[in-house]
């Protein structure tokens, strides 16, 4: 694992747990909100229940990620928001220049 972190932490100047732990925040995120819109979309008690069932394992899991990120201090909520806002922007400005050193 230390090779990868070593790689991966090289390319985006983040810690690969971080990067993982964030990526699957937004990876649930975005399932839960697939899983709503089929929920309010079936047409079927059924499905709406089923789907509505996998929303719910969905905001359970992006839960705790969230609870994860926030005890490791990868994400910080309760920063005021010129501080969030500057952290996210060196983020931005890393995954950027990354980019950019590739092209």
């Amino acid at each position: 694992m230390a090779l990868i972190d070593n790689l991966f932490g090289e390319q985006t100047g983040m810690d690969l747990n971080s990067t993982i732990c964030t990526n699957s925040i937004n990876a649930s995120a975005a399932a839960a909100n697939a899983y709503l819109v089929a929920t309010l979309e079936a047409t079927t008690p059924e499905v709406r229940r089923l789907f509505g069932e996998y929303l719910t394992q969905s905001l359970i899991a992006n839960e705790g990620l969230t609870g994860l990120a926030i005890k490791n201090g990868w994400i910080n909520p309760y920063n005021d928001l010129e501080e969030q806002l500057k952290m996210s922007y060196q983020n931005l400005e890393a995954v950027l220049g990354q980019n950019q050193a590739q092209v």
